[in-house]
């Protein structure tokens, strides 16, 4: 009954992600400063690329229309604005931790403060309103409470999960159960957050707000240190490996434009991790490394370059130098060998994809052969990193054989491994190795996306799904197929610059139809999808009791 009454209100907040807004400098100024993740929506521009009346015509959404368990349901789907929220304005959804335990909150603008209360009142069962000077309270259910005043609402909810991490003890292995916060509690934090100052909020926080200068439909801020809170407990804080997550934070831009899904993202860090990568910095990974790859063939490629001599500095920032040297000296082996063995080129590869049927021959108790005939994804793989001095790399080749490398080995035969003076090649197709190796110039089309950049990664999802296709035999898989090819066609990643301060990252998930925005060709795909699990549904209602074999019954003998 709880679940059910209080659905209407999540699925408002979930159609809010369409609908339109304007945006304003004033966006942060009720998000606490130490809020550990942030979503900003920035409806306006995601109701130009998809109108909420292109929503209602999809097949899904007529189905749940006809399904909805009221009419406030039916009212909010018709129009969403019926629920007193200004659908112009900048809507927030933020995590916080709080001492043990932690909430959430979904924030914006009130339009109709009477329709505001009306459906507040029918997804909480009437609940009672009260108030509290200029503001006005209700006590929903699920560990829920709304606060609003003229302008501005905010819903505050429990959010035990947000510290899980404190309830394990490494030391231990013991768990507590996570605390809960009181409805009175969650009213308190939502009126303190009408009245944050700057210093205290993201209004005041420079890089929150060139973040939501970016031109985008959704921004992101992820703030580790707060995300991660009590995750560096026990041995983990003795090692420092806090530092990874103290002050650091990210702001990312998703925007949905023709052709294509574009994530545009700067990390921030803490000064630590900052004077390395000001120190150590990457190089632009080339054409040429990308055209070695020995096959026309490539689902997935990931290059990056590294500086090793870096990684000496890194290990003492979180406080591993010690224990990694300690190891690698019981091996007669050192970091400064390994950084003087490696060039800091890395490339990873898997290409050739396809579904094979293999036939699997095991031994019964009896000893009698009992044969199984099997399907499942077959690809080849290949790791190679360059070397910089190959008398060094061939001592960590030795060192690794030493402690069990050629037991590992010969456990999977089909692993091949080998080098020259610039390469170590590994891979499970010794062909792919001996080419690599070789050098090429295959002159791949992704090798311009991806190369200038310390790293790049690019993911054919076309020749995933055709390599998949064989798969599909029931009419719902069919669907899922030709949507998907008829959708996707790669994902291309870059990024590793870092420049005034950031380290910068680009996602690009590219489409089949170019001339269309994607935020319209993912509500048609959507569609399709439904249609598959329709499909699906249809055929498992086919199945009953009644149509499977029955049983004879035996007999019973007398006794």
């Amino acid at each position: 009954m709880k679940k059910n009454s209080f659905s209407p209100f999540f699925f408002a907040i979930a159609t809010l992600f369409i609908i339109s807004c304007k945006q304003t400098n004033k966006t942060g100024a009720m998000i606490p400063n130490d809020a550990a993740m942030v979503l900003h929506l920035n409806p306006s521009s995601l109701n130009s690329k998809l109108s909420w009346d292109e929503v209602k015509q999809t097949n899904w959404f007529k189905e749940m229309y006809q399904e909805a368990p009221d009419t406030l349901a039916r009212k909010l789907m018709d129009d969403p604005a019926n629920a007193g929220m200004d659908l112009r304005s900048d809507f927030i959804f933020f995590l916080k931790n709080q001492g043990n335990n932690g909430y959430m909150v979904f924030e914006g603008f009130v339009k109709d403060a009477a329709a505001f209360e009306a459906f507040n009142k029918k997804v909480s069962k009437d609940a009672a309103t009260f108030k509290e000077g200029d503001f006005n309270n209700m006590k929903l259910q699920g560990g829920a409470v709304v606060t609003w005043n003229k302008d501005r609402f905010v819903y505050v909810i429990d959010a035990p999960f947000m510290n899980m991490s404190k309830s394990f003890s490494l030391e231990g292995g013991t768990t507590t159960e996570p605390t809960t916060l009181s409805a009175d509690t969650l009213l308190q934090i939502g009126k303190s957050l009408f009245n944050l100052k700057s210093d205290n909020s993201l209004g005041g926080n420079e890089r929150f707000g060139n973040m939501m200068k970016e031109e985008g439909d959704l921004h992101m801020w992820l703030n580790s240190e707060y995300l991660y809170n009590g995750i560096g407990g026990g041995m983990l804080s003795m090692m420092k490996v806090n530092t990874l997550f103290q002050g650091n934070v990210s702001a990312t831009t998703i925007n949905f434009e023709n052709g294509k899904i574009t994530m545009k993202s700067k990390g921030y860090y803490n000064d630590e991790l900052a004077n390395l990568f000001d120190k150590y910095s990457s190089k632009e990974i080339s054409t040429d490394v990308i055209n070695r790859i020995p096959s026309q063939n490539v689902v997935a490629a990931f290059v990056m370059n590294y500086p090793p001599e870096g990684l000496k500095e890194f290990m003492k920032v979180i406080g591993v130098d010690g224990m990694v040297n300690g190891f690698l000296g019981k091996a007669n082996y050192s970091i400064d060998e390994f950084i003087k063995a490696n060039k800091g080129d890395i490339i990873i590869t898997i290409t050739d994809l396809s579904v094979t049927n293999r036939t699997d021959t095991i031994l019964t108790a009896d000893g009698e052969p009992l044969t199984h005939n099997q399907s499942g994804p077959s690809a080849k793989v290949l790791f190679a990193t360059s070397i910089n001095d190959k008398a060094a790399f061939d001592k960590l080749i030795g060192t690794v054989k030493a402690q069990g490398g050629d037991e590992i080995s010969r456990g999977m035969p089909d692993i091949t491994y080998n080098l020259n003076n610039n390469w170590f090649a590994i891979s499970n197709s010794a062909d792919h190795v001996t080419k690599f190796l070789g050098g090429g110039n295959n002159k791949f089309a992704f090798a311009d996306k991806i190369k200038g950049h310390p790293f790049g990664g690019y993911i054919d999802i076309q020749k995933i799904v055709k390599s998949m296709d064989s798969d599909f035999t029931d009419s719902a898989g069919k669907i899922v197929s030709n949507a998907s090819l008829q959708m996707w066609q790669d994902m291309v990643i870059t990024g590793g610059e870092y420049k005034n301060g950031a380290l910068s990252g680009e996602v690009q998930l590219n489409l089949v139809n170019k001339n269309t925005n994607s935020l319209k060709q993912l509500n048609m795909y959507l569609d399709e999808l439904s249609k598959s699990m329709k499909a699906k549904q249809k055929r498992y209602d086919g199945y009953s009791l009644d149509s499977l074999p029955q049983a004879v019954e035996a007999p019973m003998s007398e006794n």
